[in-house]
Order: C-alpha cells, then structure tokens, then sequence
C-alpha cells in the first residue's frame, strides 16, 4: 500500500472516530433530556402518567470492539505521561493510533509496556494472555467445533472399560496383548536414564497399526535427540512434536524468580514426541484416526502439588485424535493417572497410593477401578471389539463424521493425481500418428482380469483411448494389459498401417498410461507400507507414437508426462508412512 493510500485510510479512521464520538455526546444529550422531562412532570403534575415516565431510556451505545487492544500496563509503570485529547499537529495514522492504543506514544512510535517487558518488569509470563486457552473455553466463536468435541467425548466416556492398573515390575505380564496407544512420561534420575528406557518392552506391546506419546523434557538437554533415537530402537517413527506451554499467572514470584537454567533462553515449555508404527494414511483411514481435531499445543498452568504432572488434557488430545480402545499409559501416578479407557502401569511407589486413595474415596480415581489382570482383560478385548463391529475402536457417527475436520483436496487434481496429454504428430516420412485423449481419470483405471479380457478385445475404455491410425489397413484395437505385475500400468497397443503407393507399410502405435490411477509402492514392505501413493510418474503419458517400419520414417504424436509427481502423497505427505520426511500435513 502506498504512503498516499495509508493517509487516505488514516483520514477515515480518524474520521471515522470523530464521528463515532459526536455520535456518542448527541445520545447522552438525548438521555439527560429524558431524565429532565420525567423530573419536571413529576413535579408539575399532580397524577403523572405513569406510562409514560416507566418508559426506557435511550440506550447508550456498546463500545467499538477494537480487533488489537492495548496490552496491560508493566507493573512497574502503572502511569503514563499525560497526552492531549485532540492532537492536530499529528499525522492522521498517528492520530487514529493515538485514539485506538491507551499505550501509544506518538513520539517514540511505540507501544509502551508491551507483553515481553510485563516479563522483564514483574516475572510475568507472556503467555499468560493468551485468551481461550482453557479447553471450556477454547472454542466459544466456534459452536460447530464446541459441537464436534461435545460428541466425541460423548463417544468416547461410552464407548471406555473401566480403569485398570498394574506396579511396574509386572509391565511384562502384558505380553502378548497390543496396545493402540501407548503414553510415556519417563521417570529420569540416577538409576534410570536413557539406555534404561530403551530397554522397556515396548515393541512387544505395539499394534500396529499404532501410537506412542513420550514426553522428553524442555529441550535444553539431549531429551529431543535421544527421544528420536528410542522411538526408532522400538520401530517407531516420529510424526508430530506436542508442546506444551507452561504458564505462570499463580505461580510468579516476581522478576528473577525463574528456576536457573544454562540455556541461552527461559524455558516455559515440555515436549512429547508423538511416533507412529505402520501406515496410516489421514484420508482413507478415518476408521482410526481423526487428525486436526486439536492443536499441537497446550497452554496450562500445572500442577502446584505435582511440579512434574503433565497436562491432563493430553489425555482427551490422544482419544479425539486416534479411536483406538486399546490405551496403555507407564509410569502413571496415581493421583492424576487412573482413568475410564486406560492401563494404568503406576511407577515405583503408587501402587500403595492407589490403595489408600481407593480407601480414601478420593476424587481423582475412578468408579470401578480394578487391578489389571490377564482373564478380565480377555473380556475387556473381546468386548470392545463387539462394540467397534470387530476393531477395537470407538465407533464412528454421522454428525462427528461431517462435522471433524477433512483433509482438503487441491483444486484440479483427483485424489490420486495423474493428468491426460493428448496431441498430433506427424511423421516426416507421411506417416501419422493421433492420439485422442480420454476423460479425465477419476480414481482408479480398471484392471484388466481374465474374465475383462474378451470385452477388451472389443472395446479400449478409458482412462485412454488408443491412438489411431490413419492408412490402407485396418484400425487394431488397443487393450489395457497388466504390466509386470503391477496394476494400473497400462499399455493400450494398436496395430495400424498406412499404404506409399501400392506398397502397405506397416505402423505400430502405443499408449503407455504409466503406472496411472494404482499406487507405485517402493520399499521394504508392500502395498501397506509403501513409499508412495498416488504415485511419482502418475499421469506420465505417451500417446499417437506412430512408427513405420521399412526405413520410411517415424513420427512420435505427443509424449505427455500430464502430471508428473501429480499427486506425490509420499515422503509423508498427507500420510505417514516409510518416507525419510519427519512429518505430516
């Protein structure tokens, strides 16, 4: 926007507000008229009308909503130096900043007392602010999002067994059932670290499909990198990064009261790494997982009792996200851990907790908790696959189904890539090839199966249309043959010819519909586990090839690479799967 545009757009704001403000004086005049008509006819009049002296007053007007306010004042400069109301001698931008910002000193073009200097002030976090960052309020603005959570919590309190926990020592007893999810949030010290965690049993207590969630600290140490590397010695990989944003709104005890740390910066967050084994794709998979129901980030004040507590939302974040039953959490406490849905494995020390909170009738545990045992869990299993029609999942609903997030499809491109070229060529030497495009392709192409094969001969359907010949011989028809084995690659051949004088030569067409429509799955495991889906090549066409034999020429139509790398869905795009990429859309 140019200098001259912003002053024009100062110019209405600013004249904007003036109006606004006569607008405001003109409405108090009114209602101070009102009050003085209704005195005098009290007083004149021996029966006023009652009528009409019960009737409202003119009603003052709301105040503008103002899209960025002002932030609060530092506690250490709780005044500001005195400004005039009106201020001619200033620019329109500055005027109408000057009426919007209680903060703003027009000659430091500045903001006094922003957020980061709260902090420098008086210890206060400036996350702290942050509206709507508890989960009951998160989304007011937002009915149909308040609605969609509504339900599945809904769901999931219906669809949950009752509570279940075991001590630590006997994590290995679980073997060999299989878990959806699996909750970590190690207990480092002295005896336990890194190696130790690695240890653990986890790849036997996978499903897989399935997730894990590990919670590995602030990031000033090597928790991220040596998280990645457990996550992959247990056949995971990681997918997703969950931060949660600590705040300090009760717990400020002034400027400098942060506890010490040797980074460069005050940490206020924890990290989770979030891994995946298996494949699971976002779009086609909804059976298990629902993505973007949520955020990757917590905002949460913790836990005074508990300093090492995590969020308790990061339990509803996993049970919106992925519908598996099966939830395994270790090292679990026994004040804040216990819940409908979940295995509880307690660390060292909690089970005697659990015992005396259970004696207790405390809150924090559940109706109905039960000590985890192998002959009730048969039953746990077996009933929650009765309740997901044979998967161990939380069933799906209509209204959930329409209201949760998809993922988007960008315009012009199927689900599965590809694309169509199509053109003329013509030889040199008089021979022609032409290539008829076919429809777009939507989907998948049909496979030739043997019992296709006899109407193939009579037909080529789409994706593609052979190219034809132009000459004294018959036309051949082309027919989709399944090439090495590989579905969707297509070669439609057509015999054609064309008569030089008396002599027929023969002409060969050929279209080649390269590994279009069927994914091309490159890497150790097979169609479930592949590199790519949708396919690199996909739409990679070559129509209206035409050939002489004889040495009187060759004339190539169109060689159409319509959408090479079309759709590449691979290298954990819009999936995760064996790709080297770290992450997922």
């Amino acid at each position: 926007m140019s200098v001259v545009a912003q002053n024009k757009a100062s110019d209405v704001l600013s004249s904007a507000q003036n109006l606004l403000e006569s607008h405001a004086k003109l409405i108090s005049r009114v209602r101070q008229a009102q009050r003085n008509h209704r005195r005098q006819l009290r007083t004149l009049l021996p029966s006023p009308p009652s009528d009409l002296l019960n009737l409202p007053l003119i009603q003052s007007p709301l105040p503008s909503p103002s899209s960025s306010p002002s932030p609060p004042l530092s506690p250490l400069s709780t005044e500001l130096p005195p400004r005039p109301i009106h201020r001619p001698d200033l620019p329109p931008a500055k005027r109408a900043r000057l009426a919007r910002y209680t903060n703003y000193v027009p000659e430091e073009e500045t903001i006094r007392n922003d957020y980061s200097q709260r902090y420098v002030d008086g210890g206060e976090w400036p996350q702290n602010w942050v509206l709507g960052a508890e989960p009951e309020r998160r989304f007011e603005e937002y009915p149909k999002q308040q609605r969609l959570l509504s339900l599945k919590k809904e769901s999931v309190d219906n669809h949950a067994v009752p509570s279940s926990y075991l001590p630590f020592q006997q994590l290995t007893t679980l073997n060999p059932y299989k878990f959806d999810v699996i909750l970590l949030d190690p207990p480092f010290s002295s005896s336990f670290g890194w190696d130790e965690l690695q240890g653990l049993p986890i790849p036997s207590l996978a499903a897989d499909p399935s997730f894990i969630f590990m919670w590995v600290g602030s990031g000033a140490g090597e928790g991220l990198e040596r998280g990645r590397e457990v996550l992959a010695k247990w056949n995971y990989r990681r997918c997703e990064d969950v931060v949660w944003v600590k705040t300090n709104a009760s717990s400020n005890r002034g400027p400098g009261t942060d506890p010490p740390t040797t980074s460069l910066l005050t940490r206020t967050k924890q990290h989770c790494l979030m891994g995946i084994k298996g494949t699971v794709r976002r779009s086609t998979d909804s059976w298990f997982v629902h993505c973007n129901v949520d955020t990757d980030v917590i905002i949460w004040e913790g836990d005074p009792d508990d300093p090492t507590r995590k969020p308790p939302e990061m339990y509803t974040l996993i049970e919106n996200f992925c519908l598996g039953t099966r939830r395994l959490e270790i090292f679990g406490r026994a004040r804040s851990s216990l819940r409908r849905g979940w295995v509880t494995v307690l660390a060292e020390g909690e089970e005697e907790r659990v015992q005396e909170l259970i004696r207790e009738r405390a809150v924090c545990v559940p109706e109905n908790v039960r000590r985890w045992e192998k002959e009730g869990w048969d039953e746990t299993v077996k009933q929650l696959a009765s309740i997901g029609g044979g998967k161990c999942v939380v069933p799906n609903t209509s209204e959930i189904e329409t209201l949760r997030p998809k993922s988007p499809v960008r315009a012009g491109l199927m689900p599965g890539g590809g694309g169509v070229s199509g053109g003329v060529g013509v030889a040199t030497s008089g021979g022609v090839a032409l290539s008829v495009p076919g429809t777009t392709r939507n989907g998948r192409p049909p496979v030739v199966t043997s019992n296709q094969a006899g109407a193939a001969n009579q037909l080529a359907v789409p994706p593609m249309m052979g190219p034809m010949g132009m000459g004294a011989m018959p036309m051949g028809v082309g027919m989709p043959v399944e090439m090495g084995g590989w579905p969707g690659m297509n070669m439609n051949m057509a015999g054609m010819g064309m008569g030089i004088g008396n002599m027929a030569m023969p002409m060969m067409g050929v279209n080649i519909d390269g590994m279009a429509g069927a994914p091309m799955w490159v890497g150790p495991e097979a169609a479930e586990g592949g590199m790519w889906e949708g396919g690199m090549g996909d739409g990679m066409i070559m129509n209206g090839m035409g050939m002489t034999m004889g040495g009187v020429g060759m004339g190539m139509g169109n060689v159409g690479m319509g959408n090479m790398m079309g759709s590449m869905n691979g290298m954990g795009m819009n999936q995760w799967n064996h790709g080297p990429y770290d992450g997922f859309q």
